[in-house]
């Protein structure tokens, strides 16, 4: 992954897009017993995973490639 995949972290969009994310990671694991992570914790243990997919859907996927 280049450096300039992570240039739009900082933005308003990608906290946006985050936080749909992490509000689907929520639903996804709804079950009683089921142990979440805040969304702090979310950003930073799927922060790779998150600005490459952030990448795809804004049309910037050549950023992803090392």
């Amino acid at each position: 992954m280049k450096q300039e995949a992570f240039k739009n972290i900082f933005t308003s969009e990608f906290k946006s897009f985050t936080s749909r994310m992490w509000v689907d990671y929520l639903d996804e694991t709804s079950s009683p017993f089921a142990k979440t992570e805040n969304y702090a914790g979310y950003v930073l243990n799927n922060l790779k995973y998150l600005v490459k997919k952030y990448n795809d859907q804004y049309g910037q996927s050549h950023l992803n490639e090392k």
